[in-house]
């Protein structure tokens, strides 16, 4: 790692340099949004990094926490305009709880001034870091499940998401990664695959979300084995309001809802 991007880094952090962008999940058996994924990007006239180097950066350094805690902070703020009973996804590094600088009840606070109840926000467990000792992701897990959030594994079906890790936990929700969405439609093996992990999910009370959506065939593909949640461009762009799904995928969903009538669990209470 070149000194001159730790220098960046220290800078960013110093200046709060980021700002919150907000990703729509939609319940694909409806067409409502009911939830959205807080996301972090970096005010660009004041460096040439991306997020995710800033969170190696970060790793490097022994910061994670720190980094963390700003994109926390600033998502948190802006969920004071969030709309009512839909859920607010917060990434969270796997090993976060044990960096010493770590604040316990830092979201309490900063979430009860914004407004948002407990019941509100999601932990999305992430994939910058491996946890091989289950002990250690169900103690995290706990932490936060104590305090009335719900949690999500990320990219289930990518990297250190085997399904291992699955089974040692429970999660509320269990995030396919976009590698399983990609071309479902012209692939049997991924089609089958997302099957297992709906009835995975159907049989122990957890929601399945199917990320990075991008096409039509993608929705209607998903849409068709019954996954519970979707999330994606071609659904909705991260943006710094909280903003509703893309025409074009509302009437999709629409026309595909109108042929089945069908009760689907919603993340939203609704």
């Amino acid at each position: 790692m070149k000194v001159n991007k730790a220098d960046e880094f220290y800078k960013i952090l110093e200046r709060k340099a980021i700002y919150p962008v907000f990703q729509p999940i939609v319940n694909l058996q409806t067409g409502r949004v009911s939830g959205y994924e807080a996301l972090s990007r970096i005010d660009r006239s004041s460096t040439t990094l991306t997020i995710s180097d800033l969170f190696v950066i970060a790793e490097q350094l022994g910061c994670v926490w720190k980094l963390e805690k700003l994109c926390r902070n600033k998502a948190l703020k802006a969920a004071v305009e969030k709309p009512e009973n839909v859920k607010l996804f917060l990434n969270v590094d796997g090993n976060i709880i044990q960096d010493k600088a770590f604040i316990q009840g830092f979201t309490n606070r900063k979430a009860m001034k914004a407004g948002v109840p407990a019941s509100d926000i999601v932990f999305e467990i992430t994939e910058r870091s491996d946890i091989e000792n289950y002990q250690i992701l169900q103690q995290i897990m706990k932490h936060y499940a104590d305090q009335g959030y719900e949690i999500a594994l990320d990219d289930v079906g990518a990297g250190h998401s085997g399904l291992n890790r699955v089974v040692n936990t429970t999660p509320d929700y269990l995030k396919a990664d976009i590698e399983l969405v990609r071309d479902i439609h012209k692939d049997k093996k991924k089609e089958i695959m997302m099957k297992l992990l709906l009835d995975y999910c159907n049989a122990t009370g957890a929601i399945l979300i199917a990320e990075g959506i991008e096409t039509v065939q993608e929705l209607e593909c998903l849409h068709s084995l019954g996954v519970h949640y979707g999330q994606g461009f071609f659904l909705g762009k991260p943006e710094r309001a909280f903003g509703n799904i893309s025409a074009e995928s509302e009437e999709i969903l629409e026309r595909l809802n109108g042929r089945k009538n069908i009760l689907f669990l919603d993340i939203s209470g609704k």
